[in-house]
């Protein structure tokens, strides 16, 4: 009797539990995502970034307990891109991070920093969560944290984001680098003060990454500064480099020449001053013999002086590893630069590189460069 009446109490419970996890699926949603998540999507066009545009709405993967910093496969026909974060209006990557972005109209777009992934339009691309970044948590959401107005930063060269390039061998004077001098006021209140401070340095050359000759030449038509004037004159290289600048060495090589072949102090700036100016920067430095610890601070500077970061944060610290580590694995393997896509970017280690020998093989082996015109582009910069 009592065996017969706890097999009923047993059963009881059983039916309880089940009824109950039926009715909170039904009626109440986790917060963890689903281990097996997935989702297909079409290709509608292309997004912001200039990469594909999917018809799935970021609301239908927040609902399934996605969070910006979850992580996803990317599958594309026969390819997959592994590990790409999702994020929102692009901030919280760097350079080479694949990523799954909540477009401003909450619709989802797929790409990577630094190389172009290319989906025709009406192709199907699947989403599948693999984990979550744990270095999205320590990435500073860049223009989350930077304004327009003068008032809000530390000084005029913190807003301009206006520096000297010092270390090794460079010479005091000869080298900066800063936000772009060549906005119009009315569009960028920063280039006033990049164009003020450049001619308090004594700047006789502009290395305009960002820019052709002819949107330099426009620039220059509409501005009366100091730096419009050195454009004016010609004294400027503009080799219209753009975000794929590892897979565009003739640009490069351009930029290079246009320093070997005229005198400084020279002035480096892309559009903000970050990413493009801090390769070719960190290229300069290299060649000069400048420590890890020298170009490592020069890069991060950059982020400090734009969004606000504290140096010695968590953020500081993975500044100072995605920017400096990525671009001195590429100069010290440049035969992976088609490998873009398959590197495990968070994993690679360039503690053993030697970023002089790295740069000047760099320059001589894969941008062509003679060894005398690497040695004038050092006597340039060097005393």
């Amino acid at each position: 009797m009592m065996k017969s009446r706890s097999y009923a109490i047993l059963a009881g419970v059983l039916v309880i539990a089940v009824f109950g996890s039926v009715f909170a699926s039904c009626f109440w949603h986790s917060d963890s995502p689903e281990e097996e998540y997935s989702v297909t999507g079409t290709v509608t066009g292309l997004s912001s970034y200039n990469q594909p545009k999917l018809d799935i709405r970021a609301d239908d993967i927040f609902e399934q307990g996605m969070a910006l910093g979850s992580l996803f496969d990317i599958k594309t026909g026969d390819r997959v891109f592994e590990d790409a974060i999702l994020l929102n209006n692009y901030l919280g990557t760097f350079m080479f991070d694949k990523f799954v972005n909540v477009e401003s109209d909450g619709y989802i777009s797929i790409g990577c920093v630094g190389k172009l992934i290319s989906v025709p339009e009406g192709s199907a691309v699947t989403l599948t969560y693999s984990g979550t970044s744990d270095r999205y948590q320590k990435t500073p959401l860049y223009d989350s944290g930077s304004t327009d107005v003068r008032g809000d930063y530390a000084s005029d060269e913190v807003f301009a984001n206006f520096y000297e390039v010092t270390g090794g061998d460079i010479k005091a004077g000869v080298l900066y680098r800063s936000f772009s001098p060549l906005y119009s006021p009315e569009k960028q209140t920063r280039s006033a003060y990049v164009d003020d401070l450049a001619e308090k340095a004594g700047v006789e050359y502009l290395v305009a990454l960002s820019y052709s000759d002819d949107s330099v030449k426009k620039a220059a038509e509409s501005l009366d500064g100091y730096c419009a004037a050195l454009c004016k004159e010609g004294d400027y290289v503009a080799p219209a480099m753009g975000y794929l600048y590892f897979q565009e060495k003739g640009k490069t090589v351009s930029t290079l020449k246009g320093i070997m072949d005229n005198d400084g102090p020279y002035l480096i700036h892309c559009n903000v001053g970050r990413d493009r100016t801090g390769f070719v920067v960190l290229l300069l430095q290299s060649l000069c013999g400048c420590s890890v610890d020298e170009m490592k601070e020069c890069e991060s500077r950059a982020f400090c002086n734009l969004y606000h970061i504290e140096k010695g944060s968590p953020e500081h610290e993975t500044v100072k590893y995605c920017t400096y580590d990525r671009n001195m694995f590429l100069i010290a393997n440049p035969d992976r630069i088609p490998d873009i896509f398959d590197i495990a970017w968070d994993r690679i280690d360039v503690s053993s590189v030697d970023p002089y020998s790295a740069a000047y093989s760099y320059c001589t082996g894969y941008l062509g460069l003679t060894d005398d015109e690497v040695l004038k582009i050092k006597e340039r910069l060097c005393s």
